[in-house]
Parts: structure tokens; C-alpha cells; sequence
């Protein structure tokens, strides 16, 4: 929070002092620097060293070994430990809760604390010095250094857990300001702007004056945050307000080489929340946090940035002072909501954003976020959420960062907004914004409620969506979302009615393309005018607002249970495949396309849903494929037809038809399938309009193909729930049925029966080749 905070505000770093080649000319107090293993130093300047680590390089003494092998019968890996959690096992062992030797664990936290596992030398006016990212110091003192060019500056070690140096304010060695260069014009602007960003941000983000800007040397400047602290809300009873301060923070910001300047900002490593009285009620612990990037001073944003750190924790608890030991929040009553976590740790989080210029001040890029191994424990000290993995994708395309800028500043000035036309507002909105497409993916997560059948569990899923510019035009966009997941189950409940539900795997993604902000702006407008929309209006800018829309959705082998713990009793319910694709195309046409896939088989409802009697007519299995080319929708946007329809002036008949013919209207249904227990029920076939010759009027033509297998089994059920004067029409048609049916041999138990259906809006209906004109006829008569 904090980091977003400071990089709103503009501010910016590299590292404390340079890398280089430097000349020791003075030195005050007794200094040391490492020169062991480059390795083992490279892992101790990311704070990674562990145990285990030390052993690999043959740099830990042997009774801190057999420590380690003692403690794994307590369920202990201190190979992995580092010194946070060194110190955690300390504090077991002096309370009684760990079985272990707390003068050995002190011996061990000194070693590590020290780092007295590296190799270290006394550092000596007249010595040249290498300094990189990774040198590490210990001692206090201060250093007068020199560099290539003959630049000096006076340095001195941290007071911090940072093990660096850093180059010391004028004011504090002595200098007064007049003596140091002057900021330039350029350097000082910025240094303007981001004192105002500072004084804006002042409540929630409590600043206190920064100190000077003192230049490195190397075109970098840097300052200090002697005192800074973050509004926490926190979940603790009779308390509304808590902080977390982060002292001594430094920003070196520069080169000051164009508008676009790079920054770095030193985090702590360990930081507390704290109440406005002073007391503790909860330490986090960072491993290696580093924050960095570039600010675009003439945008006004962030272009790069980039936020890393290891294995981190935050434990929830009490201590009456910043530096105190957080006791178990359930040793304070009421103090600490019962429900909140207690301790949140992970294995590492890396959030960056890089956004390149394109060309033209149009910028595109993406911003990314993984967190790894999250878990979270209840006050009880029991699982509240287990993540394996989290990580965010957005990718931007196309924005012009500029406009955007300016954009935001009007929306700060309403009446400047209220001052131009709205359309123009939304036009070069949307091209400023571009597009962006996302994705979010899960993996192993699980959350256990109060209760042990309350929980929820995923081994995968996947979110996405979509805001992209449409090939229908530039102000149109396509926009779509989805989710996908794969062996998801929760319960719910209480003791006495509890639900479950598990899933292999489901999907949904819903699109609209082609969407027309402009068309919708202008229904919105009329209708702010207005009161109501005009249909003729409405009619005119259907086509303009939306190209094409589709819906999918699938399921794979899903069973819900209901538990009644009163008695036991068990209902159940499931769906072993389900699957539905829908989609609209050429809405903007006068004659739009549809396309439907459609299956299910193996549901089983749970008991109650379907009467009985209804059961057996219920299909297993239903498939369904379906598309229509040319749908006759054009009318709808011609007012005049609208009107005689409305008025009757015009046959609704002549009209359909006549759509039918001029979109050369199709419809193609591949399968039709309805499988029941006893029997299946087969379609498919096509339909079509045609215009006919000089001799004869124009025509809706089908052809279908139908095939009923064990036709008597699928009649019974039907027969068994009629009356009698619906048994005698039941069994007459099955018996024309059946005379009109082709009956090929089949290697099955069951009889199949065949239909070739030929027929046209003129009224002609062909079965085999068998005229029902006659006997329909008769049948009216």
C-alpha cells in the first residue's frame, strides 16, 4: 500500500551510493567488508541465506547441524530457516514450547545476524575500492571516497538492517547548502512537483518533510523519509484507526537525461502496525523487497515499474511497544476479531509494469502479478486459505498516454467536461484508452470456513477478458470475459442441512463484438432529452449497435448432495456432460446469422424437481445442432413495415416470406438427437427459401430425415399416463406410423423406423415418397 502510495507521488531511486571503482581517502571508526564466497555473498545481499545454504558451502559449524537433525522430530526444517525464523524458534525455546538448547539457537541467530559466515576485512585509508550492488559492510563509521573523475563524497555506514552505505546530506558532515552545487533548473522543477504530490497525499499517508536532495555525483540525486506512516484498516474491536510506519526511507531518482527518469526506493525489511497509542498488533516480515521502475515526469504516470520480494509473513498479535514480541491475540480477549487470520505468510510476490512507446506517444505493454504460496492461518492456528499460486496478466495496446493525462485533469474540473460535446468526449476517450486484454490464473487454492464441512477448493482456474478495438470501426470494440475451472468442489451449511458440490470441469465465455459506444451514447442522449425512446429511433440504431454476440458454456461430470444430519438422509443430483455454444452474427446486417450447439446427457435431478409420471419421458441424452444464414430480421428497422404489421395493412405471412426470399434465408439442423432409455429419436434436414420462376409463386422448401428406433417402447410411457380417448389417438398415429415408415434390418433388438419428409410452404408433404396431401385432407374433412 505504501508502495503504491510513493509511486503515486512521484518518487523515484537507484542504488545508495554508485557502483564503481573508488580511492578510500579518509575514514572515521572501524570498518569491515566481505570477501567470501561471491556466491554466498550475491545470496546474502538478497537476504536468501538459509541453513542450508551455509552447509552447501561448508560454512556451518557442526553443533548447529545436529541442532537441525534434533529439531526435525519437532516437525522443524531449520535448514530452511534464516534469521527471522531463527529467532521465532528462540523464542519457543525460552517459553517451553520447542524442545531445544536456547543458549545453542542465541549462538546460531549471532551467527547469522553477524553473517559472521563470510570472510571479512578491515577496510584501510589508501585502499581502492569495488563497490557493486553486492558488497556487503559491517561496523560503523564514515569514508571520504574518490572516483575516477575525482569527485568526493563523504559516506557512512546505515542504521538499518540494509548492511550498505549511503552518502551523507550536507547539513549532517558539516557542509552548509550554499556550499554544495546548486539543483538544476530541470532537477529542482521535479523536486517542486513531487514536494506538492506529497503535501496532496497528506491522511491517509502521513509524510513528514523530506530532507534535501543531495546530489551522487553521477547525475542521481537522492533523499530521505525520515518518518512516514500508512492508514491501516484493521480488524480489531473498539479500535478505528492503526498505522504502519516505514522510517528512513531513501529515493535516489536520475539521471535527469530526458523526461523519462528512473527511480529506486528502499523498503524495509521489517515493519510494524501499530495504534495511535504506540501499541503493536502485528509485525511483517519482508525478505529482499526491491522497488524500481522509470516515471514519465511530462505524463505524469509510471511507465516501468517493478516490485519483488521473497518469503514474507505478517503475525497478527499484542505488544505494548513498536519493538515488543506480538503475543497470541488470544491471550487479549476481545481485543482481535476471532474470524481474522492470524498469521498470512508466502513464498514470494513479483508485480511489473512495462509500457513502451510504440510510436507517436502510443504506448502498449503489459502489467503482471504472481504471488506463490499463500497461507493463511485463523486465530486458531488452523488453515484459513492455502493458495499454491496467483497470477494476473493485462496487456495494454494502443494507449496514448497523453491524452489520457489531459483527460484526468478535466475530469478534475467538471465544468470543463459539461463545456464539450459529448460525442467528441467519448471519441477521443476511446482512442486514448486503446484495449486491453487480461488473465487471471489459479491454482490450488483451498479456504476451510468455522466448520470442518464448510470449504472450498480449486486445483485450477482462469479468468479473462477483453476491451479491444472492433474491425467494424474505430470507436467500435469487442469485448468478451470468461472463466474456466477444473476440480472445483465446496460445502456448505450447518449441522443440520449441509450441501455439497464437486466438479471436474466448467467453462463460460460470453463476447460482444462490434459494440458501438457512439450508437449507445446517442440512445442515452435521446433519451435524457426525451424521457422515452421513439421506436422508429430505437428501430433505426438497432444495427448500429452491436455486430455479433455468442455464448459458451460446458460442464463436465458435476454432482451436488444435500445432507440432512437429523437423519442421515442423502439426496443427490449430477450432470455427467453439458455443453452450449450460441452465437449472432452480422447484427448489423439486415440479415444477422445464428449457430447453436447444444448437448447434455446424464442428469439426474435432485428428487421432487420432476413428477414421477414425468421421468420416464425425459431424455438421457439431448443434442442439437443448428444454423440459420439470411434470418429475416431486416423489417424490424423499416418503420413503414413496422407500421402496417402494427395497423394490419400489411399479411404478416407475405411479409416473412418476402424477408425469406430477398435474405436468400437458410436453415441447416445436422443432428437432432433424443436419447431415453428404451429408444432414440434421430433428426436432421434443411430448410430454404427460393423464388420461383415466371410460371409459379415463390416457396419455403424443407427436406428432413427423421428415425425413430423401438418406437413401441417410447409410445408406452405416453399410453400409460393417457385416458382412454387419448390411448385410441396415441395408438392410431403410431399405426400410421408405422405404415409410412421404411424398416431396415437392424443388428439390434430394436425396430428402426425411417422417414424421408419432403415439404414446402404450398402446402406439398412427401414421407417416403408418399403424398399426406389426400390424407390430411380427409382428416380435415
Amino acid at each position: 500500500m505504501a508502495a503504491g502510495l510513493l509511486l503515486a507521488a512521484g518518487l523515484a531511486s537507484a542504488q545508495e551510493l554508485s557502483q564503481g571503482r573508488y580511492q578510500v581517502l579518509e575514514l572515521e571508526g572501524e570498518l569491515e567488508w566481505a570477501s567470501g564466497p561471491s556466491e554466498l555473498i550475491s545470496m546474502e545481499s538478497r537476504e536468501q541465506v538459509t541453513l542450508r545454504a551455509l552447509r552447501a558451502f561448508g560454512r556451518l559449524p557442526e553443533e548447529f547441524s545436529r541442532l537441525a537433525l534434533d529439531l526435525r522430530g519437532q516437525g522443524v526444517d531449520l535448514f530452511s530457516a534464516g534469521p527471522a525464523e531463527v529467532r521465532e524458534l528462540l523464542e519457543r525455546a525460552r517459553s517451553g514450547d520447542l524442545r531445544a538448547d536456547p543458549a545453542t539457537l542465541e549462538a546460531l541467530l549471532v551467527l547469522l545476524e553477524d553473517r559472521d559466515y563470510l570472510d571479512w576485512e578491515p577496510l584501510r585509508p589508501g585502499e581502492a575500492l569495488t563497490l557493486t550492488d553486492e558488497t556487503r559492510f559491517r561496523g560503523e563509521g564514515q569514508l571520504v571516497l574518490e572516483d575516477a573523475s575525482g569527485e568526493r563524497q563523504r559516506v557512512a555506514t546505515r542504521d538499518d538492517a540494509r548492511h550498505g552505505l549511503r552518502v551523507m546530506p550536507a547539513d549532517e558532515h558539516g557542509l552548509q547548502p550554499e556550499e554544495g552545487p546548486a539543483l538544476p533548473e530541470r532537477v529542482a522543477q521535479w523536486w517542486a512537483d513531487w514536494n506538492q504530490r506529497l503535501e496532496a497525499l497528506q491522511g491517509p499517508l502521513q509524510v513528514d518533510a523530506p530532507q534535501q536532495l543531495v546530489p551522487l555525483g553521477d547525475g542521481r540525486f537522492q533523499t530521505s523519509l525520515t518518518s512516514v506512516a500508512v492508514m491501516a484498516p484493521w480488524p480489531t474491536v473498539g479500535m478505528s484507526t492503526s498505522w504502519v510506519p516505514l522510517d528512513d526511507l531513501t529515493v535516489t531518482v536520475g539521471p535527469f537525461a530526458d523526461e523519462r527518469i528512473p527511480f529506486h526506493v528502499s523498503l524495509p525489511s521489517e515493519v510494524s502496525v501499530l495504534t495511535e497509542d504506540g501499541e503493536r498488533l502485528a509485525r511483517v516480515d519482508f525478505t529482499a523487497p526491491r522497488l524500481e521502475g522509470v516515471w514519465a515526469d511530462d505524463l505524469g504516470v509510471m511507465l516501468e515499474t517493478r516490485f519483488t520480494m521473497g518469503p514474507s509473513s505478517m503475525t497478527v498479535g499484542y505488544g505494548r511497544s513498536p519493538d515488543a514480541p506480538v503475543d497470541h491475540p488470544q491471550d487479549h480477549g476481545q481485543r482481535f476479531d476471532p474470524e481474522s487470520p492470524r498469521r498470512i505468510a508466502l513464498d514470494a510476490m513479483d508485480m511489473t509494469l512495462n509500457l513502451q512507446d510504440t510510436g507517436a506517444g502510443i504506448f502498449s505493454g503489459p502489467l503482471t502479478m504472481e504471488i506463490k504460496g499463500l497461507d493463511v492461518l485463523s486465530m486458531a492456528d488452523q488453515a484459513m486459505v492455502k493458495l499454491g499460486r496467483l497470477a494476473f496478466n493485462a496487456d495494454y495496446q494502443g494507449m496514448d498516454l497523453a491524452t489520457l493525462a489531459k483527460l484526468s485533469d478535466q475530469a478534475a474540473a467538471p465544468e470543463q467536461l459539461m463545456a464539450q460535446d459529448p460525442a467528441d468526449l467519448l471519441a477521443s476517450t476511446l482512442k486514448a484508452m486503446g484495449g486491453f486484454e487480461s488473465t487471471m490464473e489459479v491454482s490450488d487454492l483451498f479456504i476451510n470456513g468455522p466448520e470442518d464441512y464448510q470449504f472450498f477448493r480449486l486445483s485450477q482456474g482462469r479468468a479473462r477478458t477483453g476491451f479491444v478495438p472492433s474491425e467494424q470501426g474505430e470507436l467500435h470494440r469487442d469485448l468478451w470475459a470468461g472463466v474456466g475451472v477444473e476440480g472445483w468442489s465446496f460445502g456448505d451449511g450447518d449441522r443440520r442441512e449441509q450441501v455439497r458440490f464437486e466438479m471436474k470441469s466448467a467453462s463460460m465465455e460470453g463476447r460482444l463484438n462490434g459494440l458501438s459506444s457512439m450508437a449507445l451514447l446517442h440512445l442515452g442522449m435521446q433519451s435524457m432529452m426525451t424521457g422515452q425512446l421513439e421506436d422508429e429511433v430505437l428501430l433505426g440504431m438497432a444495427r448500429e449497435i452491436l455486430g455479433g454476440v455468442s455464448v459458451n458454456m460446458s460442464l463436465d461430470d458435476a454432482r451436488g448432495v444435500l445432507v440432512d444430519g437429523r437423519n442421515g438422509a442423502r439426496e443427490e443430483a449430477g450432470v455427467d456432460r453439458f455443453h452450449l455454444n450460441l452465437a449472432l452474427e452480422e447484427l448489423d446486417g439486415p440479415a444477422p446469422h445464428l449457430s447453436v450447439d447444444y448437448a447434455h446427457a446424464g442428469v439426474v435431478p435432485f428428487d421432487g424437481l420432476v413428477p414421477p409420471e414425468m421421468e420416464s419421458l425425459m431424455p438421457e441424452g439431448v443434442a442439437l445442432e443448428l444454423k440459420a444464414q439470411g434470418l429475416p430480421t431486416g423489417f424490424l428497422t423499416d418503420a413503414g413495415v413496422v407500421e402496417g404489421l402494427q395497423t394490419g395493412r400489411l399479411d404478416p405471412m407475405v411479409v416473412l416470406l418476402e424477408q425469406l426470399i430477398g435474405n436468400d434465408s437458410r436453415l441447416d439442423i445436422p443432428n437432432v438427437t433424443l436419447g431415453f432409455p428404451e429408444g432414440q429419436i434421430l433428426v436432421s434436414g434443411r430448410g430454404w427459401a427460393e423464388k420461383a420462376d415466371e410460371a409459379g409463386p415463390d416457396r419455403v422448401s424443407g427436406e428432413w430425415d427423421l428415425s425413430i428406433h423401438n418406437l413401441d417402447a417410447l409410445v408406452k410411457p405416453l399410453l400409460a399416463m393417457a385416458g382412454e380417448d387419448e390411448r385410441r389417438q396415441i395408438n392410431a398415429t403410431v399405426v400410421m406410423l408405422k405404415m409410412l415408415a421404411e424398416t431396415p434390418e437392424s443388428e439390434g433388438p430394436h425396430t428402426v423406423h425411417q422417414y424421408h419428409v419432403q415439404a414446402d410452404s404450398l402446402g406439398q408433404i412427401l414421407i417416403n415418397g408418399n403424398d399426406l396431401a389426400p390424407l390430411l385432407d380427409g382428416l380435415n374433412r
